[in-house]
């Protein structure tokens, strides 16, 4: 898990840093851009439009690191690391609050045979699980204070957020090895121990920078609390939790519509003139 956060971390730094670098204009030239009040206009009301690529991985009863105990935050591996796509839409109330619908394609596996421990090795248990996910999240955006707004700008095109709302999801867990005993069997061969359609609630945080006026790009973290223990189609009788999943995901969205404040001021400028 620790590992997923750096590289997560690592790679959106260097894209950061990468945007960063191309927006500075050649040495020894003079840039002629310019910013306004953005709160005049891209932290009004505005949508939001864009797609996300990441990953996805899960922490289920499959390959927990010891026998006869439910896999922990501990037991997740890099190499369940699977494919996460998603659509979005975002509408901006404020500079605090937001609303954001979503919907999703990802991929889960697990594998006893990554185990640590043998009897879980010997056990044999796989699965992989395609999900279709839809949501609708609130968000809020931490404020922030400048003391000198044409200056700050400049330094302050970062928002930072959490969010937290309901999914539906529909899931068909794909699963092999060898039958472990005549309590698995029963989960094996039942038709309706558990529905294909869930709940689930999403909640994390994200950050996003505005890289010009129309363009934003963004990352967040998506945990996904849900309501039963057949995200990988198997269950062991001392399973007392359910099973979850997350997302690591970059997002590039793009400003369809936005409306400056109503002052007295200039507020139709972009906050990226020339």
């Amino acid at each position: 898990m620790k590992h997923i956060i750096i590289n997560t971390a690592v790679l959106l730094g260097f894209l950061l840093i990468t945007i960063e670098v191309f927006a500075q204009p050649p040495m020894g030239t003079k840039s002629n851009m310019k910013l306004n009040y953005r709160g005049y206009m891209l932290q009004s009301h505005r949508w939001e439009a864009g797609f996300s690529v990441g990953v996805a991985n899960s922490m289920t009863d499959v390959a927990s690191s010891e026998a006869q105990t439910q896999a922990s935050m501990t037991d997740v591996y890099s190499r369940g690391l699977s494919p996460a796509l998603s659509l979005y839409s975002r509408y901006r109330f404020n500079d605090i609050f937001g609303v954001r619908g979503n919907v999703s394609a990802l991929m889960l596996r697990g594998n006893d045979r990554w185990s640590q421990d043998l009897d879980v090795v010997n056990r044999g248990r796989s699965f992989t699980n395609t999900i279709f996910e839809t949501a609708a999240v609130g968000e809020v955006y931490m404020p922030r204070k400048m003391k000198n707004i044409k200056r700050d700008l400049s330094l302050n095109r970062m928002d930072i957020y959490l969010f937290g709302g309901i999914s539906a999801f529909y899931h068909s867990p794909e699963v092999k090895g060898p039958i472990i005993d005549e309590y698995d069997r029963s989960i094996l061969e039942a038709d309706n121990i558990y529905s294909n359609f869930q709940m689930g609630l999403p909640v994390g945080a994200g950050i996003q920078w505005l890289i010009s006026n129309s363009w934003i790009l963004g990352m967040d973290f998506n945990f996904r609390y849900t309501f039963f223990d057949y995200l990988d189609g198997f269950r062991r009788p001392y399973s007392n939790r359910n099973d979850f999943f997350f997302t690591s995901n970059i997002h590039l969205g793009f400003v369809i519509d936005s409306k400056a404040y109503k002052t007295g001021n200039s507020s139709s400028r972009h906050v990226f003139t020339r």
